[in-house]
């Protein structure tokens, strides 16, 4: 099946490298075509016997700096129409339904029996640091542009799509309610040095090469 936003190579180890990269766009965001193409991805990752692991990757300067504003604006608007055309509870229904999409498809990743290891280029905020936190390996290159975070809370939201409850798994308490309620923005080095569990390692390249554990 061919992609828009992204492109699937399996080499001969049976690893699937999955890169992102939306075109026309300088910026991968996630939208609803990304999470609809990244949840049939992970559909048939899981389901082929041929690929035994899954790197996640940007094929643009950065890997992401989060959801589309726009997407989320459109939400509102549908709300609001379905609000006034069948009542309360079908839009609130609506809302709940549209609004955990993400956080599905993330579990998915964590939950799909293969590993998924994320290789981190440039900025990857928001949603997009949420698709690195439930994928199984986090490998971010060393490089000045690295930036990892949650800023959501600058427009008064959290987390949404399972970044509260995947950040203290893989830092102290105290650095995860920092990172999640006071927007702080690391580099991929201050990010490594924080973790007090394994999950984030940096590189000098983010090739799939070296950003995924071979077995021997």
């Amino acid at each position: 099946m061919a992609f828009k936003n992204f492109k699937v190579e399996t080499d001969a180890d049976g690893i699937a490298l999955v890169t992102w990269d939306i075109p026309g766009r300088s910026m991968n965001v996630l939208d609803e075509t990304t999470m609809s193409e990244l949840e049939e991805i992970v559909k048939q990752t899981s389901a082929d016997a041929a690929v035994k692991g899954v790197v996640v990757t940007s094929g643009k300067e950065a890997f992401s700096a989060g959801a589309d504003l726009s997407m989320l604006e459109g939400m509102n608007r549908r709300y609001t129409e379905l609000l006034k055309a069948k009542g309360e509870v079908a839009a609130n229904q609506m809302l709940f339904d549209e609004s955990r999409k993400s956080s599905l498809v993330f579990r998915a990743i964590e939950t799909s029996g293969k590993p998924w290891a994320a290789a981190i280029n440039g900025l990857a905020l928001g949603g997009a640091f949420e698709l690195t936190l439930s994928c199984h390996y986090r490998v971010a290159a060393e490089n000045p542009k690295t930036r990892l975070g949650l800023p959501e809370v600058k427009v008064g939201l959290f987390p949404g799509a399972g970044g509260t409850q995947r950040v203290p798994r893989i830092v102290a308490p105290q650095d995860a309610m920092q990172a999640i309620s006071s927007r702080p923005q690391r580099t991929g080095s201050r990010a490594a040095a924080r973790r007090s569990r394994p999950g984030m390692r940096k590189a000098s390249s983010c090739r799939a090469a070296r950003c995924f554990p071979r077995r021997a």
